[in-house]
């Protein structure tokens, strides 16, 4: 079957500018989730980027009327016969308007079905920031797919002391790990004073310390006994290092860390050290997606605003994802506030968990497995970087701010 959706080729004479010259994308989405990833993942190319309530058949009439776009992304979950969707699109789609689609399903022969149709590309629900910036966005911008294989980097940075990046960046490895049954490295970089291995009850060894600075020491199997068991999924790589060391890390050790970490690992959460020194910030260049955390304080508002620039221009990219933390604290500054500050809503809220916190690591024990409210809190952070969904739907709103 032969529509009028084909790619256009490097061949073929363009109709209008590039993507950068202000063209438009027109977007319907049925959920607040995809609206979201869509607008934060294309808001550096899409200066007139349309996000409206619907699906294929209001793309479809939209084209009936107006055929000025560079691409229209629409919504198929719930269609019911989606070639015939597809075939009343193409008889009003121009041949160089690119078209994305957004569904339900995530099966191969759909998705086959789909991009022999002419459909620029297909990305199943839930769909996250990171699909948009590096499988989407490239295709629209005809640069082709992003190479970035191996395991995804996700990055833990607390905007200042005490806000609970150590902590989160522990209960969201095992959550990654329960959730999708993948291998996690959880990676501190706090080489002297690091709280991983005290939040997890174990004893770190001279490992990382010796591949950060000397990486021709490491090698696959170094890295096999320098990692700590914490479960079957789950590998702690930390240090516990005299205050009084001269550290003299090195980008190439960290560098070749992340590489080796990467092809054993479907996942690797670090809690990244701030500010970032030079050595160290190859990991926020080589991270799918940054959490900066920070408490409704006026220091954690100030820092973080500079944090957030700071990771946006290493890693080139908007992979940034703002957690405020114990935001309903007695005597923080109100939500309101620090959106104002942040120019932004914070992207996930998470509760004061009280005491339990506390206990937990004092006791070594995660609290992941204490706290209820904690998993509920993370899983919009588990969802992003997986790109599934860890518990029943429900509204965004009720997802962000349960207890």
């Amino acid at each position: 079957m032969s529509l009028a959706l084909a790619k256009p080729s490097a061949a073929d004479p363009p109709r209008r500018s590039s993507l950068l010259s202000r063209n438009r994308i027109a977007a319907f989405v049925k959920d607040d989730i995809t609206a979201s990833a869509l607008r934060t993942g294309l808001e550096d190319i899409a200066q007139t980027l349309e996000l409206k309530r619907g699906d294929i058949d209001n793309a479809t009439r939209l084209l009936e009327n107006d055929t000025e776009l560079h691409s229209v992304i629409a919504d198929i979950s719930g269609v019911a016969d989606h070639v015939a969707a597809l075939e009343s699109l193409a008889r009003v789609c121009p041949a160089d308007v690119r078209v994305a689609l957004v569904g339900d399903r995530s099966d191969l022969a759909l998705y086959r079905t789909l991009i022999d149709m002419g459909v620029l590309e297909y990305l199943p629900k839930p769909l996250t920031r990171d699909a948009v910036l590096t499988v989407l966005r490239p295709k629209l911008i005809g640069d082709g797919a992003e190479s970035n294989r191996g395991g995804h980097v996700v990055s833990i940075c607390g905007a200042q002391g005490g806000a609970g990046a150590t902590s989160i960046a522990v209960n969201l490895a095992l959550q990654l790990a329960e959730t999708t049954k993948a291998k996690v490295a959880l990676l501190d970089l706090h080489l002297q004073g690091g709280e991983t291995a005290v939040m997890l009850n174990v004893r770190p060894g001279p490992g990382l310390r010796i591949a950060l600075e000397d990486p021709s020491r490491a090698d696959e199997l170094f890295l096999e006994r320098a990692a700590i068991e914490v479960n079957e999924r789950v590998r702690l790589i930390a240090a516990d290092e005299a205050l009084d060391a001269e550290l003299r890390i090195t980008e190439t050790g960290t560098r070749h860390l992340l590489e080796l970490l990467r092809k054993r690992f479907n996942f690797i959460v670090v809690d990244v050290p701030v500010p970032l020194n030079p050595a160290i910030q190859a990991v926020i260049a080589l991270s799918r997606h940054i959490f900066v955390l920070l408490e409704a304080e006026v220091t954690g508002l100030r820092n973080a605003r500079a944090l957030r620039a700071n990771v946006t221009a290493i890693s080139g990219k908007n992979r940034v994802f703002t957690v405020l933390n114990r935001y309903n604290r007695p005597g923080g500054l109100l939500v309101e506030l620090i959106t104002k500050g942040l120019e932004a809503s914070p992207d996930i809220l998470i509760p004061d968990l009280g005491k339990g916190m506390t206990e937990a690591v004092n006791q070594g024990v995660p609290a992941l497995a204490r706290l209820p409210a904690l998993r509920r809190s993370l899983a919009p952070m588990v969802r992003e970087i997986a790109g599934i969904r860890t518990e029943t739907p429900r509204s965004l709103f009720r997802w962000l701010f349960a207890r």
